[in-house]
């Protein structure tokens, strides 16, 4: 079940909550949510709150897909990068070789050239 709550912090709290977010490289929502359950996980080991159970709605998974399709797509960028240079190097390869010059004497003239 999902609650929707709000609640004013003080500057200084929501500044280390934004650096929890930048060091996990997570958004602020998933940083509050996993400072929740560090809390949570604490009070449990000290015998005086009892967790709940820690369901996710596949939020992480739809994090870790999204990463996926973007990396999928830099990747292919870089594929296509990658013909482009191929393409380039060859055309270049190519130019730069010179067609072989036509024998000017016949094989049976090799006294010419004693």
């Amino acid at each position: 079940m999902t609650t929707r709550m709000s609640f004013t912090l003080e500057s200084k709290l929501s500044d280390q909550i934004e650096q929890f977010a930048q060091e996990m490289r997570v958004d602020r929502n998933e940083a509050i949510l996993r400072l929740i359950e560090a809390g949570i996980i604490k009070y449990s080991e000290e015998k005086g709150f009892i967790p709940i159970q820690q369901e996710r709605d596949f939020q992480e998974v739809k994090v870790i897909k999204g990463s996926i399709d973007d990396l999928t797509a830099t990747v292919s960028d870089l594929k296509k990068e990658i013909r482009v240079i191929h393409h380039i190097l060859d055309l270049k390869h190519q130019k730069e070789s010179r067609p072989i010059q036509k024998e000017t004497r016949r094989w049976w003239e090799f006294w010419k050239g004693i």
